[in-house]
C-alpha cells in the first residue's frame, strides 16, 4: 500500500490558515469573549495537534496568524478591562472594612420599621429597632472614617466631630421633636458615663491582663481631662441654679434657658479651640515620632519579653481598606435614613416599653440607649488596648466623651432654640450631675500618671455598675 504523501496534511493546514482573517474593525465584545474562552492563548486546537498548538508529530509548527489576531484583540481591550477590574476590586476591598459580626443584626432593620407600620406591640418595636441601630451605627462610623480619609486633617476632624456621634444626635433630635427633654439629657449623660467608665474601664482591664503596665500620651490625658472638667462645670452651674432658686421666683425657667444657651455657645467655642489645638498648634505633641511611640509602650507585657511580632506587624495591621468616596457617601446617606427611622421608632415607644417591662425611662436612657452608639467604640477600644496601643484606646473613649459633652449636648441646646417645641437646658438631676462629676474625677485620677494597669480598669468598671444600680433602683 503506497505511503501517503506528507505534503497533504500540510497543504490542508495551510489552506485552513488562509481562511482565517484578521478583522479590520473591532468585533463585538461578546464575540471576542466567546472566542477567547474557546481558544487557548498559545494556539488553536486543530485535528492532529496538541492543545498548546505548538508541536505535532510532523515537526515544529505554530499558528502565527491566530496568535496575532488574539494578541491584537487583547491589546485593544486590555486597558478597558484593567480599569474595570481595578475599579471593581477597589470597591470590593473598600467594602471589606464594613464586614462585622454586628451585620447579622441588620435583619432587624426591616422588621422594626415594618413592625411599627403594621401596629406591632410597642415592646417588640422598641427591641427590634434597638437591635437594628447597633449595626447601623457601626456602618455609619466606618463610612464617616472613609470620607474623612479623603480630606485633610482639619476637614476630617470636623467630619468626625459632626458624624462621629451621629446616632446620639439623631436620637436626640427625634426626642426633641416629641418634647422629651429629659430623655435627651439622660441619653447624652449616659453616653459620657458609658465611654468613661464602661468603654475605658474594659479597655484598661483587658489591656492590663496582657501587659503589666501600659503608657498613655501625657498631653492627650491632660487635654481631655481639662475639657471634661470644664464640661462638668458647665453642667453643674445650671443644675445648682435650678435647685437653689425657688420655684416661686419669677422668670426662673427663662433664666435657666438663657443661661444654658450662653453656656452652650461657650462650650462650642471651646470645642473649636480643642480641635485647633490638636490639629494645628500642637499637632506634633499629639503625633510623636514612631521611635518614641515604639519605646517603652511596646515592651512591658507580663511575660517580660518584648512583643516583637506585634511591633513588626503594626504597619500592616494599621492599613485598612478604604471605600471610594462616592461609595462611602452613598453608604452614609442610606444609613442615616435608616438610623433616623429606627431612632424615631425608639423614641415613640420608649414610654410604653418602660411601663411594660417595669424599667424607668431614666435607666433606659442612661444605660440602654448609649449601647447603640458606643458599641463600635467599645469593641475598637478593647481591640487596640489588647494590641498595647493604649494611646489610641484612651483617645477613642475619652475623645468620644469630649464630643458628647462639649459638642453634642451644647449643639442640641442651640438647636432647641432654632427648632423644637421646647428649649433644652443644661440643668441635670442631682443624681445625674453627681455621677457625671464623680466619673470624670475618677478617670482623671486613673490617668494622672499616664500609666494604666488592670486593677484601675476594674475600678472603673465597678463604678459603672454602681451607676447602673443607682438608676435602676431610683424608679420614678
Amino acid at each position: 500500500m503506497p505511503k501517503p504523501s506528507p505534503a497533504a496534511p500540510v497543504a490542508a493546514t495551510a489552506s485552513d490558515d488562509s481562511d482565517l482573517k484578521i478583522p479590520g474593525s473591532l468585533p463585538p465584545r461578546e464575540d471576542v469573549a466567546a472566542l477567547l474562552s474557546s481558544v487557548p492563548q498559545s494556539g488553536v486546537e486543530r485535528k492532529g495537534m496538541p492543545r498548546n498548538g505548538s508541536l505535532n508529530r510532523r515537526g515544529s509548527y505554530r499558528y502565527k496568524s491566530e496568535n496575532l489576531a488574539l494578541s491584537s484583540m487583547h491589546s485593544l481591550y486590555a486597558p478597558v478591562e484593567n480599569q474595570v477590574t481595578q475599579y471593581r476590586h477597589g470597591i470590593q476591598d473598600g467594602l471589606e472594612g464594613y464586614h462585622s459580626w454586628f451585620n447579622v443584626l441588620l435583619i432587624f432593620v426591616p422588621i422594626g420599621i415594618l413592625g411599627r407600620l403594621f401596629g406591632l406591640s410597642d415592646t417588640y418595636v422598641f427591641i427590634f429597632n434597638f437591635l437594628a441601630c447597633i449595626p447601623l451605627a457601626t456602618i455609619l462610623g466606618r463610612a464617616t472614617e472613609d470620607i474623612a480619609s479623603y480630606t485633610n486633617d482639619t476637614i476630617g476632624g470636623l467630619i468626625n466631630a459632626t458624624f462621629g456621634n451621629a446616632v446620639e444626635l439623631i436620637l436626640s433630635v427625634s426626642a426633641l421633636q416629641n418634647g422629651y427633654t429629659s430623655v435627651i439629657k439622660a441619653t447624652l449623660v449616659g453616653s459620657v458615663l458609658s465611654n468613661l467608665l464602661l468603654v475605658l474601664g474594659s479597655s484598661i482591664f483587658c489591656g492590663g491582663v496582657l501587659y503589666a503596665e501600659q503608657e498613655v500620651l501625657p498631653v492627650a490625658v491632660e487635654t481631655n481631662a481639662n475639657v471634661l472638667q470644664l464640661a462638668v462645670f458647665s453642667f453643674f452651674v445650671p443644675t445648682v441654679m435650678d435647685y437653689v432658686t425657688p420655684d416661686t421666683m419669677k422668670h426662673k425657667k427663662k433664666t435657666l434657658e438663657v443661661m444654658s444657651l450662653l453656656l452652650a455657645v461657650m462650650m462650642l467655642a471651646i470645642y473649636g479651640m480643642y480641635l485647633f489645638f490638636q490639629l494645628f498648634t500642637h499637632i506634633d505633641a499629639f503625633n510623636p515620632d514612631e521611635d518614641e511611640e515604639a519605646g517603652p509602650s511596646e515592651a512591658s507585657p507580663l511575660t517580660g519579653r518584648e512583643d516583637e511580632m506585634s511591633i513588626a506587624t503594626v504597619s500592616s495591621e494599621d492599613v485598612e481598606p478604604v471605600a471610594t468616596l462616592p461609595v462611602a457617601i452613598a453608604i452614609m446617606v442610606v444609613d442615616v435614613i435608616f438610623v433616623s427611622l429606627c431612632c424615631e421608632n425608639l423614641v415613640d415607644t420608649i414610654e410604653e416599653f418602660s411601663q411594660q417591662v417595669g424599667l424607668d425611662d431614666k435607666f433606659i436612657s442612661i444605660i440602654l440607649l448609649p449601647i447603640i452608639g458606643n458599641a463600635v467604640e467599645h469593641l475598637s477600644a478593647i481591640i487596640v488596648a489588647m494590641k498595647n496601643k493604649m494611646d489610641l484606646s484612651v483617645g477613642i473613649a475619652a475623645g468620644s466623651s469630649v464630643q458628647i459633652a462639649v459638642f453634642a449636648a451644647p449643639f442640641m441646646v442651640v438647636l432647641s432654640w432654632l427648632y423644637g417645641p421646647v428649649h433644652l437646658t443644661m440643668a441635670l438631676t442631682a443624681l445625674e450631675a453627681l455621677c457625671l462629676w464623680m466619673s470624670v474625677g475618677l478617670v482623671n485620677m486613673t490617668l494622672r500618671d499616664a500609666k494604666t494597669n488592670w486593677f484601675e480598669g476594674a475600678v472603673l468598671l465597678m463604678a459603672y455598675f454602681i451607676v447602673a444600680v443607682a438608676f435602676y433602683l431610683t424608679k420614678g
